[in-house]
C-alpha cells in the first residue's frame, strides 16, 4: 500500500509558509488565523475516492470521507484501504468553529498496526499526544500549542471546504500534525478561480484552490455547489478522485 499518500495530507514534509494578498484584490483571512466560513455539510454525508499514484496515474487505493453530528460536535472520519492495508483518522471538533477537541490516526500495514491519539487541552493550551507501536508500551508526547486558533492536520480535507470561495482570496491558517507529535505548522491557501473538471463521479465546475509548502505545490477543486465538495486532489504523491457523492 502506498501509505504515503495517506491520512494526514499535509505532512508531506516540515514546513512553513509566506503568505500575500493577491494586490489587494480580496482581503487575506482574520489576522487570528480563523479561515471557517461556514459549514457546507449536513450529517450523514460521505464521499468516496479513487487514489491514483501521481507518476504512474495507477489506481493505488480507495478512500471515504464521512460527516456524523454528534451533539454540538462533527466527527470527521478519512478512511483509505488498499487491500488489506488501511489509514484510518478521526478528528472531533467544534461544529462551528471546527476546533478540534481529538483526534485518532490508525494505520495497518502489512498485518501490523500502529495508532496515535491526540487530546486537545486549550485551558492548558497543550495537546498531549499518544503513541502507540507494536508491542511497545504507549508513549505520551505532550507538546505547547501557543496559537489561539489551530486545526487539526487530518481535519484538512474537511477545513478546506469551509473558507471563502472568491477569486484572488488568499489565507493562512495553522495546523497540528499528531503525527508528528502534535507540531505546529503553518498553510496557505489560494483561491486561483473556476474551472470545469472531469471526475468519475461527473462533470462539475469547480473552485480551484492552490496548497502551497516551502517544497511541495498541490492544487484541489471544489465543486461549485453549496455543499464545495472535494472533486480533485493532487497532493504531489497521489491524485484523489471523487466517484460518489451522497450530501
Amino acid at each position: 500500500m502506498r501509505m504515503l499518500a495517506i491520512g494526514a495530507i499535509l505532512a508531506v514534509s516540515m514546513f512553513a509558509l509566506a503568505v500575500a494578498c493577491f494586490g489587494g484584490r480580496s482581503a487575506c483571512a482574520q489576522e487570528d488565523g480563523e479561515i471557517v466560513t461556514g459549514i457546507p455539510w449536513s450529517d450523514g454525508e460521505r464521499a468516496e475516492y479513487v487514489l491514483l499514484d501521481h507518476g504512474s496515474q495507477e489506481e493505488c487505493g480507495t478512500g471515504t470521507l464521512t460527516v456524523e453530528r454528534q451533539g454540538d460536535r462533527y466527527q470527521l472520519t478519512l478512511s483509505f484501504v488498499d487491500g488489506e492495508n488501511s489509514d484510518v483518522s478521526t478528528v472531533i471538533v467544534d461544529d462551528e468553529t471546527l476546533q478540534p477537541f481529538t483526534v485518532r490516526r490508525e494505520r495497518v500495514i502489512d498485518g501490523e498496526t500502529e495508532a496515535v491519539e491526540g487530546e486537545y487541552d486549550r485551558d492548558e493550551k497543550v495537546i498531549r499526544v499518544v503513541e502507540y507501536t507494536g508491542d511497545d508500551d504507549p508513549r505520551e508526547v505532550p507538546r505547547r500549542l501557543d496559537e489561539e486558533v489551530y486545526y487539526d492536520n487530518e481535519s484538512s480535507m474537511f477545513i478546506w471546504r469551509t473558507i471563502r470561495f472568491e477569486e484572488g482570496y488568499e489565507a493562512k491558517y495553522n495546523t497540528v500534525l499528531v503525527n508528528q507529535g502534535g507540531a505546529l505548522r503553518e498553510v496557505t491557501l489560494r483561491v486561483r478561480g473556476k474551472e470545469e473538471i472531469t471526475v468519475p463521479a461527473g462533470t462539475f465546475l469547480a473552485w480551484r484552490v492552490d496548497i502551497t509548502t516551502d517544497d511541495v505545490d498541490q492544487v484541489a477543486f471544489f465543486a461549485d455547489t453549496p455543499e464545495h465538495q472535494l472533486l480533485f486532489y493532487d497532493n504531489s504523491l497521489a491524485i484523489f478522485q471523487l466517484t460518489s457523492f451522497e450530501p
